[in-house]
């Protein structure tokens, strides 16, 4: 399964993750399978005046990816995450890899 996470910074696994889910600096997609890092991305909506979430939600729908960590998202764009059969697991204060730390601890 591939995971999308909001990040303030490019540091890999380091990378801390955004307190601001649609206006992230980067997103990290990342293979849970294969336990790597497959891109990292500029978010090129986050600086948009209106809808900014809404954008960012139907780029997660169209990754492919099928868990999306990161701050909580808003309303509308939380409605398109679900209707994109979208997991969403919520972290604070943590980098990129307490974060899947945390998440593969959830499934146990």
């Amino acid at each position: 399964m591939k995971a999308i996470i909001a990040v303030e910074n490019k540091e890999g696994t380091e990378s801390k993750v955004d307190n601001r889910f649609g206006r992230a600096n980067y997103f990290v997609t990342y293979d849970l399978e294969t336990d790597q890092i497959d891109a990292v991305v500029e978010n090129k909506f986050r600086n948009g005046q209106h809808g900014v979430g809404i954008e960012v939600a139907n780029f997660v729908v169209q990754s492919g990816c099928k868990l999306a960590i990161g701050a909580k998202p808003g309303p509308k764009a939380e409605s398109i995450l679900k209707l994109g059969k979208i997991e969403f697991f919520i972290v604070e204060n943590c980098n990129v890899k307490q974060a899947l730390d945390m998440y593969r601890k959830k499934l146990k």
